[in-house]
């Protein structure tokens, strides 16, 4: 199959080129879908509509991202937490297209956010200048879901460098078959929102290989657009991981996520490692397995979620800026067959497991080793498995001990072989409240 230049269509580097571009994409389209290239160069470009075509990226190849919010048309797309959609690049209801290469997507993100007016939330001690700079910046008119795929079938991302997101970086929508891998992703530490790689109501996705830093989420696995359409049957693997928040996260709110595999990851310096979050009635995530990790810490100040846990897993009830109703489940359990094997852990604090009702069944943890180390943040939420967007964060007793482990109101929970050295000339506790009996 030929290829079309962009360059061909009147592209020329240094220029806005969404029309040209878009010319050569429609082209394609037209003609079943050839591949469009970017040579080497810098080309700026607005919103551009796959359609059916492919996108190669030539090495030297930059495509630059406008920092014009006008020259983002939404996509005649409503998503359920960001509202009318506005991308750079997106796909609607595609078969069998690629976005690969070895150049370069830069989405301009520092365009869209004024340096230094950070969101400073409550601390519990007073912060200094050092500690107002790891808050994330205040949201305005942003680009919300830069590259989104929406419903559409058998994708590859590969190979590309996607760089300075203003929000979610690569979104993939009630999408099936999905293949991304080895990619770089390098967003801003201060951006709030601009997430790795964003799967929700999808099936059948690998992701491999890839390399991520992001103030937000690295990897999500949700439902959070249609709480009705599952995420299921999702490998993740062989990555490398840093965030502000939580570099793998599995569920949120009212989602349904099954069949998920972790393994061979790297997260470091990450506010949070891996998180399972439900809320308690409504969600469900069940049959995955954690396996062969290595997972270091380091608290962030400001108001991202995490607290240094290494792995946090709860199912309490949250319920935060979506307009979809709240489904009409009540499910006793939220959290089941969920395993964790051969983790190893440097955290600024502990593991929490916390639930609701007791709502967890088959969870293991196997062959963890878990090393506190010291933090100059911790004071800031103080000793608490950080819940949010749930009120009322477990916290440690007050006293001079040192916990590995905070685990609430689960019976379903079990722990084989956990090494846990001294910390502090003291030996690392367990803090468990089992469920009230009824």
């Amino acid at each position: 199959m030929s290829k079309l230049y962009i360059t061909d269509f009147g592209a020329r580097p240094g220029e806005l080129c969404t029309a040209s571009i878009q010319k050569a994409l429609d082209a394609s389209t037209a003609a079943g879908g050839e591949t469009v290239v970017v040579p080497r160069g810098t080309f700026y470009t607005g919103s551009l509509n796959l359609g059916t075509s492919s996108l190669e990226l030539e090495k030297g190849a930059v495509l630059m991202g406008s920092a014009n919010i006008d020259d983002y048309a939404p996509i005649g797309y409503d998503h359920a937490e960001m509202g009318n959609v506005r991308s750079l690049i997106y796909a609607v209801e595609a078969e069998g297209i690629r976005v690969y290469g070895e150049g370069t997507i830069d989405f301009n993100g520092d365009s869209f956010f004024t340096p230094g007016d950070f969101v400073v939330s409550p601390s519990k001690v007073p912060m200094t200048q050092e500690q107002i700079e790891e808050s994330t910046l205040r949201i305005q008119r942003r680009p919300n879901q830069p590259v989104i795929f929406l419903r559409c079938k058998n994708v590859k991302v590969e190979g590309v460098t996607l760089r300075n997101s203003p929000c979610w970086t690569l979104t993939f929508c009630e999408c099936q078959n999905v293949s991304v891998r080895n990619l770089l992703i390098d967003n801003s530490l201060s951006i709030p929102n601009n997430d790795g790689i964003h799967i929700t109501g999808s099936r059948d996705v690998i992701i491999s290989g890839c390399h991520i830093t992001a103030g937000d989420d690295c990897i999500a696995v949700t439902g959070i657009t249609d709480w009705d359409v599952p995420s299921e049957n999702i490998v993740v693997s062989d990555c490398i991981l840093k965030s502000c928040s939580k570099a793998i996260v599995i569920g949120y709110m009212h989602s349904i996520v099954r069949n998920v595999l972790v393994t061979n990851c790297v997260i470091r310096e990450s506010n949070r490692g891996f998180t399972i979050q439900t809320s308690s009635q409504t969600s469900l995530v069940e049959h995955v397995r954690v396996s062969n990790m290595r997972i270091d810490t380091k608290i962030r100040a400001g108001n991202w979620w995490g607290n240094g846990e290494p792995i946090a897993v709860f199912a309490t009830f949250h319920n935060l800026g979506n307009r979809q109703e709240i489904p009409q489940r009540n499910w006793p359990i939220n959290i089941r067959d969920v395993h964790f094997e051969n983790i190893s852990c440097t955290a600024e604090n502990f593991i929490g497991v916390v639930g609701e009702g007791n709502n967890m069944e088959d969870v293991s943890f196997s062959n963890i080793s878990m090393q506190l180390k010291e933090s100059k943040n911790l004071a800031i939420k103080g000793r608490i498995v950080d819940i949010a967007p749930s009120p009322n964060p477990p916290e440690a007793p007050d006293d001079d001990e040192e916990y590995w482990l905070l685990m609430k109101d689960v019976d379903g929970v079990t722990f084989n072989n956990v090494t846990v050295p001294d910390f502090r000339g003291k030996k690392p506790k367990a803090h468990i409240v089992p469920p009230e009996k009824h």
